[in-house]
């Protein structure tokens, strides 16, 4: 059964801000360790510190590592960000206290994403990037629609079907809006791979980067697309870049010389769409433990969570 925890949008993009601004903070992570510390608490209201078997106190950083798995360095270095957020806490016992769904709804509003929990906090932050991807995929499909109904209300211009039509086409045509050729693929750029990932502009190589680690990760999948330029045989195409007078850019495909044109690209879906297949955590009353029956800090040092 998998986790999904379902983040207010509008903390996803203050944290995702927040990460990237910090240096050698990544807003993904940030995002993948606050979704992790939100969902192992197991049904507990918080986290409570408690002894170990060698009668030891596990509070503070070294219980969030007992409970979470992540290494006390990437804790001591994203935790402090999400205190000064006010989404959490240390108290005097050294329980950590996260901030309520409730409170987190009335400050951030109703309007969640979820982020499907992996195996750790790397695994996780893919996870967190997914739902760019899907945003940015729902943005193109819009501004498809809306092209595809300019065009077919433009097309009406001499026999309108209501005054709104005919408004709304001199309205288009004021503006400069023509009947436009409409490619209904979805693409992603290589810069635009770059963008999504951090917003870093005009960078090809971090985009080729981001594009393969997303494929392997089957949270994307492209598909290369080619324009027909001319039907030639195979041997004047090689003819043609022997002497230099086409690019690498041309290819030969089924008779004909073509140019690779952006590759469009189709998110996948990880998410359950089964609420059976998906695990819930509520916070319920818990009773305080003196101890756990045996010492996780000596677990997890000694490789037994790997």
């Amino acid at each position: 059964m998998q986790t999904v925890f379902r983040i207010p949008s509008r903390l996803y993009a203050q944290l995702f801000e927040l990460g990237n601004s910090t240096p050698s903070i990544s807003g993904d992570k940030l995002i993948a360790l606050y979704s992790i510390l939100k969902m192992s608490r197991q049904g507990e209201i918080k986290y409570y510190s408690y002894k170990a078997k060698n009668n030891k106190d596990v509070s503070g950083y070294a219980l969030l590592r007992a409970k979470t798995g992540v290494s006390l360095s990437t804790l001591k270095k994203y935790v402090p960000l999400l205190i000064e957020l006010n989404l959490c806490y240390f108290d005097k016992n050294g329980d950590f206290v996260l901030k309520g769904n409730e409170k987190l709804k009335k400050e951030y509003g109703a309007k969640l994403v979820p982020i499907l929990i992996g195996k750790n906090l790397i695994d996780t932050s893919y996870n967190v990037i997914s739902v760019r991807i899907f945003s940015a995929e729902k943005a193109q499909k819009n501004k498809i629609k809306k092209k595809q109904t300019r065009s077919e209300l433009i097309m009406q211009a001499n026999n309108p079907k209501s005054l709104k039509d005919l408004k709304r086409i001199k309205r288009y045509l004021k503006d400069g809006k023509g009947i436009e050729e409409i490619n209904e693929k979805i693409v992603l750029s290589l810069q635009g791979f770059s963008v999504l990932k951090d917003g870093t502009k005009d960078n090809k190589s971090k985009g080729c980067y981001w594009k393969s680690k997303l494929k392997q990760k089957g949270l994307v999948k492209t598909t290369r697309n080619f324009d027909k330029i001319e039907e030639i045989s195979y041997v004047d195409y090689l003819n043609l870049k022997k002497y230099g007078y086409i690019s690498n850019k041309y290819v030969y495909k089924k008779g004909n010389i073509c140019l690779e044109t952006v590759s469009s690209f189709n998110p996948i879906n990880l998410i359950p769409s089964k609420k059976s297949e998906v695990e819930v955590i509520k916070p319920t009353s818990y009773k305080r433990k003196s101890y756990l029956s045996f010492d996780m800090i000596d677990f997890w040092i000694n490789g037994g969570g790997r």
